[in-house]
């Protein structure tokens, strides 16, 4: 591997005189070709020479003019592989070059010897949260883009170092009478050649494969070469690219060389990602693929084995442009709602597997679509085709009624599971993988996706939904922490179901429903409390202080009185839910202890589902709140206090006055002011406990069909 001292310190003119030195052996050795045959062996038979001697020597300077020959083709071909390598290490060293020389103004940046890259804040900015993010993000480009360089070069010794091997060969009395030279194409070829021998691979022959699939499958010459030149017993294009995703799939699983396989695997997924980025490899061959992936396979029985094949090659490392994603996703959901065969019968016994391999086609297309999050948005739209209908409604899932007995670190890697991702690509914006920062505002098509998803779950009727499959809850409860806004007007506000940030279409008490189903993940339905105590905070922050002082006609200010019945219904909304899974779980103390110490913010930290950037004042809110949320869920609970929902489940109230109580205080009131009878802070907190007790029992009782 080139490392960034190399690259940045190398003299490439040395490889660049390698170069014409064998292009200068390449033309000397041209010129010999045919010489001794045409000189010596004429020579010699215009002279009289016959007999065995004289066809025996006749024989052996044809074959010395075999050898001028393949040795001119080699030396022909090490001349264009140094030329490419030249220009190629040229190339890094440009963008390595660029990279830090657009980074010599920047002061907050600094370059080591080794590459890595360091930042500071100046002084004067520190207090600068905003400056402090993006010092780090120009850091990381940087990084980045060093990074890059240097895989470039690693990339091209890779390539020289395997096309020289290949070309000199390994005979060491002969020369190598077909080799291929240098570039993408060259490699397809070589690449190609080595594929077709499959499990029979040396060990040597494996590491050649890799470093050529590693540096080439992003390049779309290599791709599409090797991709229209793969034949597997007879069977090219499409059908031979199935084929080989079967045997490095299945050579990457077994115990011999498994890492290289998979790396070969992997690689031969980012070949086909490349070559059909913006449809490079034409309509018809797509087409074509489609087709291979919807005939059965060569199983006894007959079931399909080439679309899962397709979409766990998808699924490997491939980064895949939005137009191929969501026509091959498009194409499968047709092709199984089709099907008059379902489940095993259609796609084989390993169908219904949780663990090892996975045999659904549609586990492995949703975990693809997840690390796409706008082809997931296109491939999930309700206004744009039925995929997510079919999804919802009618599709069978493996395991499906049965799915609440399987463990949540199980459930998570399941097909279902995989669908919640996808969900939560679509519907935020964001890979759930990854840690990008929230995508705003949520546009119509993500609106409708989630508005769709929310309601099938919520039910038709109180107590329709206490749980949702296990793989769901922590994508959903994700997804619902990124519409915090809208929770908060959809459960708090009287919008009959459309709130007005992100245009949603859900009726209140089916959201709630989905909640409680959320709710018996704790980690979920914090990431859900933590982000409605964020909206919480932050609408308490756009009130004056004047709010919190009596106007002319003694009462608060204008609408904070209403902001406190809203908030202190959402969270006692939240905590109806809470009940209802404390209530469920009554005798499971194991349960409800898990349950408390994974809410507990005092010993895990906020959520890592990402969230909007607040300020110091919303965020002080946000801990305030959640610190007294949090010593009222470890206090002691009366069981038999049931009857009154809003006093066994208290944490939320309390929460909610601590917050009213401390941004009164920054408001500049007194302690006394805050204290008085009289004042606006003890009006608020009265309302508080009314709408709290209200979002408890009605949510509880309503919603859920509580008793």
């Amino acid at each position: 591997m080139v490392s960034f001292k190399e690259l940045h310190e190398a003299d490439f003119s040395g490889v660049n005189e390698a170069a014409e030195a064998w292009a200068g052996v390449a033309k000397a050795l041209t010129a010999l070709d045919g010489r001794v045959a045409k000189d010596l062996t004429s020579t010699a038979q215009r002279a009289g020479w016959k007999g065995d001697a004289a066809d025996a020597a006749t024989t052996a300077m044809q074959g010395i003019d075999g050898d001028f020959k393949q040795a001119s083709a080699v030396a022909t071909a090490l001349a264009a592989i140094m030329k490419t390598a030249a220009e190629d290490f040229a190339a890094a060293r440009r963008d390595l070059d660029t990279a830090l020389h657009d980074a010599q103004g920047d002061t907050t940046l600094s370059v080591t010897a080794d590459g890595t890259v360091n930042w500071t804040v100046p002084k004067e900015e520190r207090n600068d949260p905003e400056a402090e993010r993006t010092i780090r993000a120009n850091a990381q480009a940087l990084s980045d883009r060093l990074g890059k360089a240097v895989a470039k070069a690693t990339a091209a010794d890779q390539r020289a170092t395997v096309a020289l091997q290949g070309d000199i060969g390994t005979s060491t009395t002969a020369f190598n009478a077909a080799p291929y030279g240098a570039g993408p194409v060259a490699d397809a070829n070589r690449a190609k050649d080595l594929m077709s021998k499959g499990g029979s691979l040396s060990d040597d022959q494996l590491k050649q494969l890799q470093a050529l699939m590693a540096a080439n499958a992003e390049n779309k010459d290599f791709s599409t070469t090797l991709l229209n030149g793969l034949n597997y017993g007879g069977k090219t294009g499409p059908d031979a690219l199935l084929e080989y995703s079967k045997v490095y799939d299945g050579l990457a699983r077994g115990n011999h060389n498994a890492k290289g396989y998979q790396d070969v695997y992997g690689s031969l997924s980012v070949a086909l990602a490349t070559a059909t980025r913006d449809g490079g490899m034409g309509k018809a061959w797509e087409d074509g693929l489609l087709a291979a992936a919807r005939r059965p396979g060569a199983s006894a029985a007959g079931y399909n084995d080439n679309y899962p094949a397709l979409t766990a090659l998808l699924n490997a490392r491939g980064s895949f442009d939005k137009g191929f994603l969501t026509k091959v996703g498009t194409d499968l959901v047709d092709y199984e709602r089709g099907s008059k065969l379902k489940g095993e019968d259609l796609w084989g016994p390993d169908w219904s597997n949780i663990s090892g391999h996975q045999g659904d086609p549609m586990r492995d297309l949703m975990q693809t679509m997840s690390r796409h999050p706008e082809a997931s948005k296109e491939f999930f739209d309700p206004a744009a085709n039925k995929n997510l209908a079919y999804l919802l409604k009618d599709r069978q899932w493996p395991n499906q009624g049965y799915e609440h007995n399987q463990l949540d670190t199980l459930a998570r890697d399941t097909s279902r599971g995989a669908f919640g991702d996808a969900l939560e690509a679509a519907t935020t914006g964001r890979d759930p993988h990854g840690s990008q920062p929230p995508v705003r505002p949520h546009d119509a098509a993500m609106a409708r996706i989630m508005s769709d998803t929310i309601s099938h779950f919520g039910g038709d009727s109180a107590g329709h939904v206490t749980e949702l499959p296990v793989g769901l809850r922590r994508p959903f409860g994700n997804m619902i922490a990124d519409y915090a806004a809208d929770t908060y007007e959809i459960i708090g506000k009287e919008v009959n179901g459309h709130s007005e940030t992100s245009g949603l279409a859900i009726d209140r008490d089916r959201l709630i429903r989905v909640i409680r189903g959320v709710s018996d993940d704790p980690e979920a339905f914090k990431a859900i409390h933590y982000a409605e105590s964020q909206e919480i905070a932050r609408r308490l922050d756009s009130y004056p202080a004047d709010a919190f002082r009596p106007d002319g006609t003694g009462r608060p200010g204008p609408g904070i009185e209403g902001y406190v019945r809203e908030a202190g219904q959402v969270l006692g909304a939240l905590s109806g839910a809470q009940s209802d899974v404390m209530t469920r779980h009554h005798d499971d103390v194991v349960f409800q202890n898990n349950w408390q110490a994974k809410m507990n913010y005092h010993l895990i930290g906020t959520p890592l589902t990402p969230v909007p950037v607040v300020g110091d004042f919303v965020q002080r809110m946000v801990d305030v709140g959640t610190s007294e949320w949090a010593n009222g869920l470890n206090s002691e609970q009366d069981q038999q206090t049931q009857a009154d929902l809003s006093k066994m489940f208290n944490s939320g109230e309390n929460q909610l006055k601590t917050m009213i109580v401390e941004k009164a205080g920054l408001a500049g009131l007194t302690q006394a002011e805050i204290n008085s009878t009289a004042g606006v802070p003890q009006k608020l907190l009265h309302d508080v406990s009314e709408s709290y007790g209200t979002g408890v029992n009605q949510t509880y009782r309503n919603a859920l069909g509580g008793r």
